[in-house]
């Protein structure tokens, strides 16, 4: 026996305003909150209306038969993706719109009025429309819960990795709505989104592996100057800020925070002078600057903008460099003073002397100051030598070295080694009584010290003679010019008995 009818033709408004009830409810839950919602809910507050009166047996008015056919043909007014299909209150299709049969094609020729919702349902999954089932009765049970109880949209999963949102009505009559909205495209981009986060996630984790792994100081400025990052390396040239504590604020900021803890050390005395100079010169800088950091090591500090504004800051560890150049500097250092110390005496020697002698001269002609300079030599070395030995004649030239070096005290003065048991004071910026006085102060001091000679003919201890000469060196003449003079007044103070001083007329 054909079952009967579940819909008369003159109750196709009713089924209309079902379905605008139940388009208007899935609306709900896809648009914004705002003026639209509440016209929509007007729409579903009528169409439960029109509905409850159609069920209360309101007088059904004459109509021309309206087939089921036309009936979905019309529901196919709703959007491309979305299904309408109305179960009555013994769970028995009523009504199916064309798209449905679209969405399950396998299992459209169970959709007929009067099935009941499982056997659809198990029949559609016997097709294989429903993947997710796995043809579990657990998800079956579950499935029909949520028919029976509707309670929020759920998510279904179709072949060929389609999806579908099940949102669900319960009508005052018992009746179920059930609307179906094709969300593939949504969760595609959804997944796609998720996949590029995780990548993007992955991407900067390695990123930030890489950038803490490096032993260069690293960091990195918003286009407003704010600190937005700064690795490991950079963190331990600057222990008085964390990450955490310096995020966000300008370099500025930060600088000052340096400044208090006495960093760095050149703008100590002239902070804001310094800080003023270098936030001038921010992001602008062609070339690296050399800085040195509290943890003792020195650094080549790079700066770089981007086109979008940000200052890219690099730190780039050059202690190593530093400190070969610093021991190459002192090894120079040691090298020059060694090429220039006499190596008996620890007095300059004549090399020394002689640049000395040619720098003096040129200052002098220039500023046009007096040069004066003292011949010594100890008188009767040789016999001294002859007498008491050769390593006892060393001892007397370095303690007489040392007694010639109290008597220069102004900056600029020499003594030196000249040769043998010759010595030179050369005594820039003294005129012809200056140098008078320090020839006979140096004799004075030695016969203080009592050295005995008993080999020679002149005292019983050693003495000096000394040649002095004093000029206004002339660029026109040569400075050996001063030597010879002194030398020639050497000469006279021998010959004349020795122990005694000469002064050149120049």
């Amino acid at each position: 026996m054909p079952r009967p009818p579940l819909l008369r033709a003159s109750a196709w408004p009713t089924l209309l305003a079902a379905a605008a009830l139940v388009a208007a409810q899935a609306a709900l839950v896809w648009l914004p909150l705002g003026w639209p919602v509440a016209v929509l809910q007007a729409a579903l507050l009528a169409g439960g209306v029109a509905w409850v009166a159609a069920v209360r047996g309101a007088a059904p008015v004459a109509a021309a038969p309206f087939p089921h056919s036309r009936l979905e043909e019309a529901l196919d007014i709703l959007p491309d993706n979305i299904t309408f299909s109305l179960f009555d209150a013994q769970e028995r299709l009523v009504l199916v719109s064309a798209r449905t049969r679209v969405l399950y094609p396998k299992a459209a020729q169970f959709m007929q009025p009067g099935v009941l919702f499982e056997e659809i349902l198990r029949s559609t999954i016997a097709q294989g429309e429903m993947p997710e089932s796995e043809g579990q009765e657990a998800w079956i049970q579950q499935r029909l819960a949520a028919f029976r109880h509707p309670v929020e949209p759920q998510i279904q999963e179709l072949p060929n990795d389609r999806w579908l949102r099940i949102s669900q009505l319960r009508l005052s009559d018992g009746s179920t709505a059930i609307l179906r909205a094709d969300i593939t495209d949504k969760v595609r981009k959804e997944r796609a989104l998720e996949q590029a986060r995780q990548e993007a996630y992955s991407a900067q984790s390695q990123l930030s592996e890489a950038l803490e792994a490096m032993p260069i100081g690293i960091e990195l400025y918003d286009a407003q100057d704010r600190l937005v990052y700064f690795n490991r390396k950079m963190g331990e040239m600057r222990p008085w800020f964390t990450l955490e504590e310096g995020r966000g604020l300008t370099h500025e900021a930060l600088v000052r925070i340096g400044l208090r803890q006495g960093f760095p050390h050149e703008a100590m005395g002239r902070e804001d002078e310094w800080l003023a100079t270098h936030l001038a010169e921010r992001g602008k800088r062609a070339m690296p600057e050399v800085r040195s950091y509290p943890i003792g090591v020195w650094m080549h500090a790079y700066e770089s903008r981007t086109p979008s504004g940000y200052i890219v800051a690099v730190r780039l560890d050059i202690t190593e460099m530093v400190l070969q150049r610093q021991a190459l500097e002192q090894a120079n250092q040691r090298l020059a003073l060694l090429s220039a110390t006499d190596g008996l005496t620890a007095i300059g020697n004549r090399r020394h002397f002689d640049a000395v002698l040619a720098t003096e001269w040129l200052r002098g002609a220039r500023q046009q100051e007096p040069l004066a300079l003292l011949m010594i030599d100890i008188d009767h070395f040789k016999l001294y030598n002859d007498h008491y030995g050769h390593l006892a004649g060393d001892a007397c030239l370095r303690r007489v070295a040392q007694l010639l070096a109290t008597c220069v005290r102004r900056a600029g003065e020499l003594v030196a080694r000249y040769g043998g048991e010759e010595f030179v004071l050369l005594l820039p910026g003294t005129d012809q009584n200056h140098a008078r006085l320090v020839a006979q102060h140096c004799m004075d001091a030695l016969a203080q010290e009592r050295i005995p000679h008993a080999g020679s003919p002149t005292a019983k201890y050693v003495t000096l003679s000394i040649g002095v000469a004093h000029t206004v060196p002339d660029a026109e003449r040569k400075a050996d010019t001063l030597v010879d003079a002194a030398d020639n007044a050497l000469y006279r103070a021998k010959n004349a008995g020795r122990q005694q001083f000469d002064v050149s007329q120049f």
